[in-house]
């Protein structure tokens, strides 16, 4: 067996070739691995054939053998094409139609191989070659072996350009193993082309699928050793294919070429085909093309900032991002696609809950200083028609017969035409039904029936929507709060609190300002049956003191010094009773307002001197010992002469009511800065400080230590208040109980111009 030697040169890698298939077919699973265990496979079956071609004696064994080789001839391109696309990355950027379609032109050339007996268009002539040590034949290769040959170095030397371009741009980390990819493609091209040159080996035979092995075992060792089809692409892929975001890789021309599975269903298109195509094309049909299309018609030099599209039922954030090479060059770009409904729907409910805080706010500050109810409603109904949402609001108030009575009715242009309008009869009950059950209800134009009144009423208005809640006061229905607009709404539980707490805000301010309008109704009664009262007690008290005068002068005869002394007592307690009806009556005009005070300047040192000379004869009476301290040149004052009299005598008999026997009293006057206090000090009982603010109020009396209280109506001092406030000032008390009490009145000084003109005048 002369050919055994050249029988086992190709045998033995067929085998080689075989083993490798399979630890190949072991990682398909990974990137490159499929094309690479076609190409081991198809490098052992071609060694295999050629060695079987060389063991067969005959001539019809030998050419069937050289033809079926060619099963694995054929395939030796595309696999090294496919894997070279594998090792750079390009293997997702061509789709899967073009990565199986590289083959067909091979099939056909297989094809033209096998049946080359009835055409001779792969070998034009065949004849046995017995010039080596095994028979072997010499051929005329046709076109069809032509057109294959130039199709396989197609596929080879796109292979080697894509990998000297992969290790041009390779980062120095990968750059060893990309140069070791490069030799092993061109390590059979080289090899075959100086067999076809006509340079022969030492055993004068093809040696391409030798070299086919060589260079397959090194590309393998180079995947193996660096991994390059297995843990980094595949981590690579199920990153990508795991982003809950959308990514697309767009080429320097605009062109996908890589998409994941969330990209076209967040960009809103069902789209069989991406990959090579256009993306400017083929978001045509998203529902956000005007915003990606300016997106992507912007020069990309960096990051882009976010862009938000919205359409009514999602809302996509994008970005643009410029993808580099290492050597800086812009090769593509990253389109980033995030879905951001939820964190729009967040945002926009929160921006709907302080909106809603707003208008609570606003309609609780109304409600806290509204003194009348028809302008509380009416600022209420503006409110929140101004707040946008709804184009009406009205709010009417249920009276004891069931009627509406419409107190506002609110657009944004003025009044609607229900404004200060009674609704009564079943249109009034109709509408109380429906707040019975308590809680507020959205009415929608299309629910109603053609013939319901309340249908009528809203086509006739332009309304689509009513939204009805009740203003409830212990569980009763005090009212209703009627929200329109001329767009069909739906309720929503934020929409139904908001509606709930202003109802509440409303009826809650519809309480406070019915009490204070009853309080300030009671006050106006009380005031005036206090002035008709004492109007009426003061006339026949005058007749009582005018017939006592009488009868003391001895008018109607001499009278016995015990009737004198009676008649007396008699004078005295009506002269009390008279002060105090005088008290209410002035007390009365002030809580009326009809206490007009004229303000000029006044001499203060006058105004003490005439109160002493009126108080003189008390003071004796009393035995207490009197001091005045007013300095000469005490500044005049802006205050009206009779009231401040009457304030200072109010406080002089306080002081001598309240003293103790043989007590003192010191009127003194004092400048302080732009104002005079004038002070009335005694050495009487003296006030404890939780009263020294009580005693300036209405009817309000001090008791003294054994619990009894002194006579009177408890006036005085609160008259004294208020007509020292009308005059500018201010009155106070200043007390240690058991040492005596000091009130004083702080008035303002003249203005010195004022002062001037006033010596000018005179």
């Amino acid at each position: 067996m002369a050919s055994l030697p050249f029988v086992m040169i190709y045998l033995i890698p067929a085998i080689i070739a075989t083993g490798l298939a399979i630890v190949m077919w072991q990682r398909r699973y990974y990137r490159g691995g499929r094309p690479f265990t076609l190409l081991l496979a198809a490098i052992a079956w071609w060694n295999l054939c050629h060695a079987l071609s060389i063991a067969d004696t005959t001539f019809e064994g030998t050419l069937f053998w050289s033809l079926l080789q060619n099963v694995g001839i054929v395939l030796i391109g595309p696999c090294w094409l496919l894997i070279a696309l594998a090792y750079s990355g390009e293997w997702w950027r061509v789709d899967r139609r073009i990565r199986r379609g590289i083959f067909i032109p091979e099939l056909i050339a297989l094809i033209f191989a096998l049946t080359n007996n009835l055409h001779y268009l792969w070998w034009s002539t065949v004849v046995a070659d017995t010039s080596r040590p095994f028979l072997w034949l010499s051929v005329t290769r046709g076109p069809a072996f032509w057109f294959h040959s130039m199709y396989a170095y197609l596929c080879l030397a796109t292979g080697i350009i894509i990998l000297i371009r992969a290790s041009a741009q390779a980062p120095p980390v990968h750059r060893y193993h990309s140069r070791l990819m490069l030799a092993a493609a061109l390590i059979p091209a080289v090899g075959n082309i100086a067999f076809l040159s006509g340079l022969k080996v030492p055993w004068n035979d093809d040696p391409t699928p030798i070299l086919l092995l060589i260079s397959a075992a090194l590309a393998m060792y180079t995947t193996m050793r660096y991994q390059l089809f297995d843990l980094a692409p595949l981590a690579e892929q199920e990153v990508i294919a795991g982003l809950p975001d959308g990514l697309i890789v767009l080429d320097s021309r605009g062109l996908v070429a890589e998409i994941n599975q969330h990209a076209p269903r967040l960009l809103g298109i069902q789209q069989g085909r991406w990959i090579g195509r256009s993306l400017t094309s083929l978001i045509v049909n998203s529902p956000f093309e005007r915003d990606l299309q300016r997106l992507l018609n912007t020069p990309v030099s960096g990051p882009s900032r976010p862009v938000i599209c919205e359409n009514s039922t999602q809302a996509i954030e994008v970005r643009l991002r410029p993808l580099q090479s290492a050597a800086g060059i812009t090769t593509g770009s990253l389109l980033l696609i995030r879905d951001v409904s939820e964190r729009i729907r967040a945002e926009q409910e929160r921006a709907r809950h302080i909106a809603a805080l707003r208008l609570i706010n606003s309609i609780a500050r109304s409600a806290n200083t509204a003194q009348e109810t028809s302008t509380l409603l009416k600022t209420i109904a503006h409110i929140i028609v101004q707040e946008g949402h709804w184009e009406r609001v009205a709010i009417g108030l249920i009276d004891n017969a069931q009627h509406i009575h419409v107190v506002i009715d609110a657009t944004a242009t003025g009044c609607g035409r229900l404004h200060d309008q009674i609704i009564s009869a079943a249109a009034a009950s109709a509408l109380i039904e429906r707040i019975q059950h308590g809680r507020p209800e959205l009415i929608n134009l299309g629910e109603l029936t053609v013939e319901d009144p309340l249908a009528i009423a809203l086509q006739q208005e332009g309304l689509q929507s009513l939204l009805l809640a009740p203003l409830r006061h212990d569980q009763h229905a005090a009212g209703i709060l009627g929200l329109a607009s001329s767009e069909t709404k739906s309720m929503t539980p934020t929409l139904t609190e908001l509606v709930i707490a202003i109802g509440e805000l409303i009826t809650d301010a519809l309480i406070r300002i019915r009490l204070y309008e009853e309080v300030q109704r009671a006050d106006r009664l009380k005031t005036g049956f206090l002035a008709t009262v004492s109007h009426e007690l003061r006339t026949p008290l005058t007749t009582i003191i005018g017939y006592t005068d009488m009868l003391r002068r001895g008018v109607l005869g001499d009278l016995s010094p015990e009737i004198q002394e009676t008649l007396h007592y008699m004078r005295q307690a009506s002269l009390n009773l008279m002060r105090l009806i005088s008290d209410i009556l002035e007390f009365s005009r002030m809580e009326a307002g009809q206490l007009t005070i004229d303000i000029e300047p006044v001499p203060v040192p006058v105004i003490v001197q005439n109160v002493v000379g009126q108080m003189q004869p008390q003071i004796r009476e009393h035995q207490l010992h009197l001091m005045v301290n007013i300095p000469p040149d005490l500044p005049m004052i802006q205050a009206n002469a009779g009231r401040l009299e009457q304030v200072l005598i109010n406080l002089l008999s306080n002081a001598i009511k309240f003293n103790r026997p043989q007590g003192l009293i010191e009127i003194k006057a004092e400048t302080r800065g732009e104002w005079v206090r004038i002070s009335v000090r005694d050495t009487g009982i003296g006030i404890a400080p939780a009263d020294q603010e009580r005693i300036f109020e209405e009817f309000e009396r001090v008791k003294q230590k054994n619990g009894q209280t002194i006579s009177g109506v408890g006036l005085g001092l609160a008259i004294s208040r208020r007509l020292i406030q009308h005059m500018g000032g201010k009155i106070g008390v200043e007390s240690t109980p058991g040492e005596g009490s000091t009130f004083f009145c702080d008035l303002p000084v003249v203005p010195v111009s004022r002062t001037i003109g006033a010596q000018a005048d005179v």
